[in-house]
């Protein structure tokens, strides 16, 4: 009982957070995944993502993804993957003043990684480095003088730009004893190789994933976010994922 007494404190104080901040936003991010296994040690995974952001009034961004991993010993795992992302970016004003309201992007990212594992008792404590490639396609968007759109302006180019991160997180796991319930908490952070491994963003995350059988499991998480990039919105976030194994 003390472990999930303690579980709920924690989640407690992060979710009050939420009410605290006001100056940061708040989000839900929500999945769908599947993964099967080919071999013993090799496996392939297909997500969905839909995320909102602006106290969630507002859709951010829809994804979907494919990856792969293989198990190269109990201890260290080899990951790779694709992610399209189809993100609104929020409206904005140029350097001249002109308006240019919300418009969709499509993003491409590649990332390939490892990650080792250390278990002891219960507990599973795990650093993953990944190495994330994204570019963001070039596109032409409406451009007005002001937010009444009344005069519309010559369309605003959009350039290309690809982004080099380096994300590093670790993660600790209990495995509860007969309980579905397996709480976690991780920090992640999010540096930019191509501007000497500046920090773009860090995460830190509370959550449990939730066992249904063996092959089905849901995935509840708080998370923040400091420091943001392009691509998310800065603040809170509450997320669910659903998971299914063949």
């Amino acid at each position: 009982m003390k472990i999930y007494k303690a579980y709920l404190l924690v989640a407690g104080f992060c979710l009050s957070l939420t009410a605290m901040a006001q100056e940061d936003d708040f989000g839900i991010w929500t999945s769908v995944g599947a993964t099967k296994k080919i071999t013993k040690d090799f496996g392939i995974t297909g997500e969905l993502e839909y995320r909102t952001r602006n106290d969630s009034k507002t859709t951010e961004r829809w994804s979907g993804e494919l990856s792969m991993n293989y198990k190269l010993a109990p201890y260290l795992k080899l990951e790779g993957g694709y992610v399209y992302i189809y993100y609104n970016h929020p409206s904005e004003f140029t350097s001249k003043g002109n308006y240019i309201p919300e418009y969709w992007s499509p993003r491409h990212r590649l990332y390939f990684g490892a990650a080792g594992s250390y278990k002891t008792n219960r507990w599973t404590f795990s650093l993953r480095e990944r190495y994330q490639y994204t570019y963001r396609t070039s596109l032409t968007v409406p451009k007005y003088s002001d937010t009444s759109k009344t005069e519309q302006k010559s369309d605003e180019e959009i350039s290309g730009k690809s982004t080099s991160i380096l994300r590093s997180r670790l993660q600790v796991e209990y495995d509860i004893k007969g309980s579905p319930f397996k709480p976690f908490a991780s920090c992640e952070l999010f540096n930019l190789i191509s501007d000497g491994m500046k920090n773009d963003k860090t995460r830190w995350t509370i959550g449990t994933d939730f066992a249904l059988n063996k092959s089905n499991s849901i995935e509840l998480y708080y998370r923040y976010q400091k420091q943001a990039d392009d691509d998310e919105a800065n603040g809170h976030i509450l997320g669910i994922g659903y998971s299914i194994k063949f």
